[in-house]
């Protein structure tokens, strides 16, 4: 039997954001908040998202690879009840526009976030921080929430962020913060010393200089054999739905993690292919945890179906996604495993695998 492992880890290699650009990107942020508190707007910064769970994956959209997006959290230093929406969302944006520096790499307002561009920032990759507004949530929107039967050290860090929509403006509760400290502590369970050094050994040396050993290392710059499993799924499913032309359709990576880090948060010891195997199994025969009468529940918000608004179409197309990853999973030959590879997750790998050393790009779609 081949290792299965070495060849989906070989695939994410050049699809993970390298750690140079995720100190760049931390740099970047930093420097903005720094900005913002110097312009008297007063905020804490954050990762969130994949950015801060360490699952970002290389956008593809369209047929090609894209620079990637982060996500960023401002929570101002305000009160939701002596402010508004609009308030919070326009003073963050006023201010970026006020700065030379921020004002050219501003690209535009999204319904969440304001969305700055850093072009060719590493080996001709550039990334994009979509940096949302926000504010504290409610103490009544938090005792709610924890009425659902969600621990308070999970509710605590929810925010309200700002949604446009129409020229209007209005709150959304989110809990990234929450969410991220969640997956963290189950991806723990999946990272182990010995993976550390070794992952250690291949950082650019001006990082290990600032840090004395693997230990010292932050752990955002690690990746747990979960974290990858979940970077190779969504990987997949970026792909599948783009050539499926069901773009519209695809789940939500908030959906993905969450039902992968849930099936597996009571195992350890696990490989990616593992853990991809028990996601499939476990979405397959509808067992994971969160997965209760037909819905799939925010693990920070169990009030919260993340599928509420999916049609019954876009349930289906869903399930047959998950079941093009199984027979990919299934594939017992090794050379074409990597051919698989190949054409559905990394066409810059694995070229020999059809007994030559052209590229061979991907043009047909799924199979529907």
């Amino acid at each position: 039997m081949f290792n299965r492992d070495n060849a989906m880890l070989k695939s994410l290699s050049n699809l993970d954001l390298s750690p140079t650009m995720e100190k760049n990107a931390r740099d970047k942020y930093a420097a903005l908040a720094r900005y913002l508190d110097e312009k008297g707007l007063e905020s804490d910064f954050y990762p969130q998202g994949s950015f801060l769970i360490g699952t970002t994956i290389r956008p593809y959209r369209n047929g090609k690879n894209h620079d990637y997006d982060l996500d960023v959290l401002a929570i101002l230093k305000r009160k939701k009840d002596e402010t508004d929406a609009k308030s919070v969302k326009g003073d963050v944006g006023n201010c970026i526009k006020e700065s030379g520096i921020y004002s050219k790499k501003l690209s535009k307002e999204d319904r969440n976030c304001w969305t700055l561009k850093y072009a060719e920032v590493s080996d001709e990759v550039g990334f994009s921080l979509d940096v949302v507004p926000s504010v504290d949530e409610s103490i009544e929107i938090k005792n709610e929430i924890m009425s659902s039967g969600v621990n308070y050290s999970r509710v605590e860090k929810t925010v309200a962020i700002t949604d446009k929509e129409n020229n209007g403006y209005k709150w959304l509760t989110s809990n990234p913060l929450g969410f991220g400290e969640w997956f963290l502590e189950i991806s723990n369970k999946h990272l182990t010393p010995n993976m550390m050094t070794e992952q250690y050994r291949g950082l650019p040396d001006d990082i290990k200089i600032i840090f004395a050993s693997a230990k010292k290392i932050p752990t955002y710059y690690y990746r747990s054999n979960l974290q990858k499993a979940v970077q190779f799924i969504k990987r997949h499913r970026d792909i599948y739905y783009d050539r499926s032309n069901l773009r519209n359709d695809k789940p939500s990576s908030i959906l993905v993690t969450a039902l992968v880090a849930d099936c597996v948060k009571d195992i350890t010891g696990l490989s990616v292919s593992d853990i991809v195997d028990a996601f499939v199994i476990g979405f397959k025969n509808k067992n994971i945890s969160i997965m209760k009468e037909g819905k799939i529940l925010n693990p920070v918000d169990l009030s919260e179906n993340l599928i509420e608004r999916y049609t019954e179409s876009r349930r289906n197309n869903m399930d047959k996604w998950v079941s093009v990853l199984a027979d990919f999973m299934h594939i017992d030959d090794e050379r074409r495993f990597k051919q698989t590879i190949h054409n559905d997750i990394n066409t810059s790998i694995y070229a020999e695998a059809f007994g030559s050393s052209t590229i061979i790009k991907p043009t047909k779609p799924w199979k529907r």
